[in-house]
């Protein structure tokens, strides 16, 4: 007759006296505290919590007047190094600084050696409206967990780039825009970039005429409810493509893609013959992207 045995209970009872021997928790507990809780999320809610570390004053005091220079000049340098135009940052015409991108925020975090941790400050989210809000910051923290930065940022269902489409559509993109937002301001105020750059290019009016939703410039199909049709002749003006151009940049759409797009679409074999109405479809199809 075979007997069973309870492996679990006799594991337990064999292992109930084993201990780390002295020098083994010491190296525990020594790499616990190593860890900055910075940088570590809320076991039970799993968000973000930030804590304030206390520094040292060598640690805490303000730069000199020849550090604040290298800093500034360093930066400046890595910015027309690293940084491309349309991609990382957009030029606007009529504008007195070209807007920093979400792809040149994380360039410059990651050159400043920088964490970026986002937690969701405010939400409102009414199922019965569609109304849908939320208010982001982002902390940018160094390896030693140390809070260098923070920003804010903003975003409803009822702006003007989603106010006509279906607020359970875009409840996603409203987050992922807020906290875009709050990744852009963060940088800007660590980086000590306000004098270079302005805000991100999707907060821009450019001239707007109709609310569209879509994906891509590739994905704008016949089933995408745009009429081929423009309601006026008037010709988009310069500063349209020159926005429309930096979107293209910014989302790796080839001059051939788009003017093969707007042949299908419009009968138009250049986009800069587009009329204005026509410009401002695809400007807003291009902000509506997450």
């Amino acid at each position: 007759m075979s007997k069973q045995i309870d492996l679990k209970a006799l594991l337990e009872s064999k292992m109930g006296n084993i201990q780390p021997v002295e020098e083994t928790r010491t190296a525990i507990e020594a790499v616990e505290r190593s860890v900055p809780k910075n940088l570590m999320f809320d076991a039970e809610s799993t968000e973000f919590k930030p804590e304030t570390k206390a520094i040292s004053a060598t640690i805490s005091r303000g730069l000199t007047v020849e550090e604040a220079k290298q800093f500034d000049d360093d930066m400046n340098r890595f910015i027309d190094t690293v940084l491309i135009s349309g991609v990382d940052y957009g030029v606007i015409p009529h504008c007195n600084k070209p807007t920093l991108l979400k792809s040149g925020a994380e360039k410059i975090m990651n050159y400043l050696g920088l964490i970026a941790r986002t937690e969701v400050v405010n939400r409102v989210e009414d199922h019965n409206t569609a109304f849908f809000s939320y208010e982001c910051k982002v902390f940018l923290i160094d390896y030693n967990g140390v809070v260098k930065g923070e920003g804010v940022g903003i975003c409803n269902s009822r702006e003007g780039r989603y106010a006509k489409q279906n607020g359970y559509a875009v409840q996603n993109t409203v987050l992922k825009m807020a906290k875009k937002r709050a990744l852009v301001d963060s940088v800007l105020n660590v980086g000590n970039l306000s004098a270079r750059f302005t805000q991100d290019i999707e907060d821009m009016n450019i001239e707007p005429e109709q609310q569209s939703a879509g994906k891509s410039v590739e994905e704008l199909r016949p089933n995408n409810n745009i009429s081929s049709t423009p309601n006026t002749n008037k010709p988009a003006t310069k500063k349209q493509i020159y926005f429309l151009e930096t979107l293209m940049g910014h989302h790796g759409t080839t001059v051939d893609a788009m003017n093969k797009y707007v042949s299908q679409q419009y009968g138009v074999d250049d986009y800069r013959k587009i009329s204005g109405y026509q410009a401002s479809q695809l400007i807003e199809r291009y902000k509506s992207l997450s």
